[in-house]
């Protein structure tokens, strides 16, 4: 067998190495779009017992044939407020009965969300005078202060993630004010026990309004693969005997809908540079 001579041996190295990078050229390019529609996947808000911004739950009535358009009309007025100052993230839940709506969103500070729903946007200007006579007003808004939130697993920050996630919200009405340190004490006693209940939720966050009218207890399950066919999350244990007839409880499941975090600004050249 003819031996190569050096000049062939060179040729053939440094064409090995141009094939190869190429290849690993195209793999990253092609890598790219997978790596992309991961992240859009990852979308969530989370509920850091650390962090300051304000949660605000816009609860609408609904029936069965009404919340289809309902949540419609929810998405486009949710979108609009995307880009409004100190919109730090929004979940868009739709009760499986039909009966209720939430969006519920984060803002920096309560007068960031105040601002946003008082000013009229930019979408809402070119609707038709028949769209503004049927615009959805909630029945109630709740702003809430995260009281405590707990994972299945150490380490993990409380979040709702993607559109296949399950929400059970269980909102306890205070009959007087004075009382929801008793309801809040009860409710953190429930937190252990539903992380238990199978199949075991992601998290439970504790929240308590602002005003003192409202306790409530949000159990997240980030995807239906969890349930089996038919299956659905258990219900919330009763609170503590004692206080129980202080609130009126209102439970209900969610399907999550939409997710929506906060705009991310690109920075400017002269930023970047």
């Amino acid at each position: 067998m003819e031996k190569d001579s050096p000049m062939g041996s060179l040729f053939r190295r440094q064409f090995s190495a141009i094939a190869l990078s190429i290849l690993l050229s195209l793999m990253i390019l092609i890598g790219f779009p997978a790596r992309a529609e991961a992240m859009k996947a990852l979308k969530a808000i989370a509920f850091d017992p650390g962090a300051t911004a304000v949660n605000v739950a816009a609860i609408y009535e609904t029936t069965p044939t009404t919340q289809k358009s309902t949540m419609k009309s929810l998405k486009s007025t949710n979108k609009a407020l995307k880009k409004a100052p100190g919109f730090a993230g929004s979940a868009m839940l739709q009760g499986d009965d039909g009966t209720r709506f939430i969006v519920l969103s984060q803002w920096q500070d309560l007068a960031s969300y105040q601002a946003a729903i008082a000013t009229p946007t930019a979408e809402s200007s070119k609707e038709t005078n028949t769209e503004k006579a049927t615009a959805i007003a909630p029945s109630r808004t709740v702003v809430f202060e995260i009281s405590k939130a707990q994972t299945a697993r150490e380490g993990l920050v409380p979040a709702v993630k993607g559109k296949q996630a399950v929400v059970e919200f269980s909102e306890f009405k205070l009959k007087a004010p004075e009382d929801q340190a008793k309801i809040v004490a009860s409710a953190e006693k429930l937190i252990p026990a539903t992380l238990l209940k199978q199949p075991a939720p992601q998290s439970v966050v504790l929240l308590n309004s602002t005003d003192s009218t409202d306790v409530a207890l949000m159990a997240n399950w980030n995807c239906t693969a969890d349930f089996a066919e038919g299956e659905k999350p258990a219900a919330f244990d009763a609170l503590d005997a004692e206080v129980a007839a202080l609130v009126d409880v209102d439970e209900h499941l969610y399907n999550v809908v939409g997710i929506m975090p906060a705009e991310v600004k690109k920075p400017k050249e002269s930023e970047e540079s």
